[in-house]
């Protein structure tokens, strides 16, 4: 009797395939970074280590303090459960809990101790840190000769912000989500307006409106509406490699030096 299934490659070029994408993808990515930084004119051995530095500061976050929760009256005793919508009483109703009653409204762990508050050194300190250094690059006049060029950094950098600010909204149990092409969009739009176009003083422009515009629009301005959102704990750049704040700056600067 034939087969009905078969495969039409070897299990094991399945596997390699498989290996491949596993191990491609991730160098793929990191050469994205190296080409972005590259093309911000970071030398080889530097562009080695801020990769390493960022993959490795991507599992340390240092602690900043803890937003006190909004002031609450105490709670004797929890609310008596409402209906969530019509049903028909039964005895059994108060032996077990069932989804037809909305949740108790029980103080969370949040609410009672605060919102611990902390940044994270791969996805938030380092791309600081380089977004400082490219600032002193373009106030000397390496990456660009534009006697406006800090200017129009500053500028793109509050435009950056702003639509950021506007985009993210603080999400109960998680923080601030912001949609993700919403900075990418914004701040490589503004970085080749008022960089002049594909270039280094765009790549520049981007990676700093990208990164501190969204940690500013994403994060900081948004710190105030993050208790009472049973939020526990809060990471500026907590995704690490992988967070808005550093991709911002890497997708737009790669994009924009070309």
């Amino acid at each position: 009797m034939s087969r009905l299934i078969f495969s039409p490659i070897s299990i094991w070029v399945l596997f390699a395939l498989i290996l491949l994408v596993v191990i491609g993808l991730p160098l793929l990515f990191f050469g994205l970074i190296g080409a972005a930084l590259g093309n911000l004119g970071f030398g080889f051995w530097m562009i080695v280590l801020l990769i390493i530095a960022i993959v490795v500061g991507s599992f340390i976050n240092i602690p900043l303090g803890t937003l006190k929760p909004k002031d609450q009256k105490p709670k004797d005793e929890p609310t008596p459960r409402k209906p969530a919508g019509q049903y028909a009483p039964s005895m059994y109703d108060k032996m077990y809990r069932t989804d037809r009653f909305e949740p108790e409204p029980y103080t969370t762990s949040s609410e009672k101790h605060g919102t611990r508050i902390s940044i994270n050194v791969g996805g938030a300190v380092i791309p600081i840190l380089i977004s400082i250094y490219i600032i002193f690059m373009g106030a000397f006049g390496n990456i660009s000769h534009d006697p406006w060029y800090l200017i129009k950094m500053v500028a793109a950098l509050a435009i950056t912000t702003i639509c950021v600010y506007l985009a993210a909204k603080p999400v109960r149990g998680i923080g601030i989500a912001t949609p993700f092409f919403v900075g990418p969009v914004v701040t490589l739009a503004a970085a080749l307006i008022l960089g002049g176009g594909f270039g280094l003083p765009a790549a520049g422009i981007a990676f700093v409106a990208g990164t501190l515009g969204t940690l500013i629009g994403a994060d900081l301005l948004h710190l105030k509406d993050v208790p009472g959102k049973e939020t526990s704990m809060l990471s500026i750049g907590g995704a690490g490699t992988f967070d808005g704040i550093f991709l911002t700056g890497i997708i737009t600067a790669l994009i924009a030096s070309f």
